[in-house]
């Protein structure tokens, strides 16, 4: 599982914009099995607040799907878990580098330098302008993924799961679990979560099989 960390300032405008565009992309490619996307802020100012209504108002404009979430502070254990950590603009690469310490592995990027174009993307909610964000965005996102494609040589038309990469998928789904739980969990909640992950594991492995 190629996982994929976005990164702003709030994590209400521009990186859950970045998240819910790149997995649209993701999913419209059959790719959900390989790549994972989540986001995150630097700050705490805006900790566990929903996405911002613009960001919504734009993503329905465009036809794609999100969902209710709260903002999250990026924290020094997202390194190990992420293989992109993707900043908006170079004030966000800054305050990373400051949260992570280090980046020997050089997961840490800016959107657009995927692009022909490298730049930052303005922050619409001092700009206004979630137009112009949307677009940068999905340019980034555009590139992003035709980069990793490219990278990890991901066969569009053969999609299949291997054993390894099947317990990939089920650690990746666990721990995106746990950052939504509370600290305790109820051994039938657990119980339950295990059964769903397992079924899903299954259907895509039988879906593969035809």
């Amino acid at each position: 599982m190629i996982r994929v960390l976005f990164v702003c300032l709030g994590n209400i405008c521009r990186s859950p914009m970045a998240e819910f565009i790149l997995k649209d992309l993701i999913n419209k490619k059959d790719l959900s099995s390989y790549i994972s996307v989540r986001s995150v802020s630097t700050s705490y100012e805006t900790f566990g607040q929903d996405m911002h209504i613009e960001a919504k108002m734009k993503l329905d404009e465009k036809g794609i799907p999100y969902k209710k979430r709260k903002a999250k502070r990026l924290s020094k254990s997202d390194y190990i878990y992420s293989d992109y950590i993707i900043g908006m603009d170079e004030s966000n690469i800054s305050n990373i580098m400051k949260i992570i310490g280090d980046d020997p592995k050089h997961k840490v990027h800016k959107l657009l330098d995927f692009t022909e174009k490298p730049r930052d993307i303005a922050d619409p909610w001092y700009t206004g302008n979630f137009s112009k964000a949307y677009d940068d965005i999905l340019e980034g996102c555009t590139s992003l993924l035709d980069s990793i494609i490219k990278k990890y040589k991901i066969d569009l038309n053969e999609q299949e799961l291997s054993k390894n990469e099947l317990i990939t998928l089920i650690e990746d789904k666990i721990y995106q679990y746990t950052q939504i739980v509370p600290e305790k969990v109820k051994v039938s909640e657990y119980l339950a979560l295990s059964s769903k992950l397992l079924d899903t594991s299954i259907k895509r492995i039988q879906k593969n099989d035809r």
